[in-house]
């Protein structure tokens, strides 16, 4: 097993303890602390905006001719002030506690290890195994906004112990540490849901169900796996497709779907092996 020296001396020690502790492994990766930028550009932009038009009501109520002019001027000007103030503030508070400026802030990381993760946060560090995940619903969303494309990452995390944690692109770098934790859990998820399955039971993915017979729709359609060409997702939509590439069940949303990344493996999974006995 090769581990990055590097990488691992980074690792504090609190973590390295925290993940010894629930025997994670070896060391993989860490993820950097992020912020939200946007919301610090959008405040930045509202602090200079009415900042100019402060100014320029504080320059009009010292130039007006009279003095009921000046007090109306002086009214405007003070709530402008006001308002760049309260714009000023949030902007501060923000960027005081980003990664940024502040050396606590940049410690708040995502540590991936070999069966697990840990995740330094402002209120505590969480360890989670991949094997106590019971419920992962990943919803990945790209949003064009007059021609500026962003991409909306939400991970919603349920363990076996009631422990609930969602990660956002504004935690940490989700579109590096999203597929490797997605592709992990369902590694650990695969066992488990084919054993259920060899026993004649079916395993249920929100609208689609993996069945003896085939793939169930939530209308009680069952797609035969003998018709069955695979799965595919196409623009954050998963739908079954016969052999001949043809959709035959509706679209189910990717990031409402529980556990996607595991119907994906273990349809596959289920795929090859039937595909393997017809040879």
């Amino acid at each position: 097993m090769t581990v990055d020296i590097e990488s691992t001396a980074a690792v504090p020690a609190e973590v390295t303890a925290a993940a010894a502790g629930r025997d994670l492994g070896a060391h993989r990766e860490t993820y950097p602390a992020k912020w939200n930028k946007q919301a610090s550009v959008g405040l930045g932009i509202f602090v200079a905006l009415f900042g100019v038009i402060a100014v320029f009501a504080t320059v009009g109520a010292s130039s007006s001719a009279t003095e009921e002019g000046q007090s109306a001027a002086a009214v405007a000007s003070a709530v402008l002030w006001g308002i760049t103030a309260l714009f000023l503030a949030g902007f501060l508070w923000i960027l005081l506690r980003s990664p940024a400026v502040s050396k606590t802030a940049r410690g708040f990381q995502v540590h991936l290890f070999e069966r697990g993760w840990v995740w330094v946060r402002r209120k505590g560090t969480e360890v989670y195994r991949f094997d106590e995940v019971q419920t992962l619903f990943a919803a990945i969303v790209v949003v064009n906004n007059s021609g500026v494309t962003t991409t909306v990452y939400d991970y919603r995390i349920t363990c076996n112990d009631g422990r609930q944690t969602r990660m956002r692109q504004i935690h940490t770098d989700m579109a590096r540490f999203g597929p490797a934790l997605a592709a992990q859990v369902a590694q650990a998820q695969l066992p488990k849901a084919l054993s259920y399955f060899d026993k004649g039971n079916p395993v249920a993915f929100g609208d689609l169900t993996v069945t003896e017979d085939g793939l169930a729709t939530k209308k009680g359609k069952v797609v035969p796996w003998s018709q069955v060409g695979g799965v595919q997702v196409v623009q954050g939509f998963v739908s079954v497709v016969d052999r001949a590439g043809k959709r035959v069940s509706p679209q189910v949303s990717f990031g409402q779907m529980p556990n996607a990344h595991t119907f994906l493996l273990m349809t596959e999974t289920i795929l090859a092996k039937l595909r393997g006995t017809e040879q």
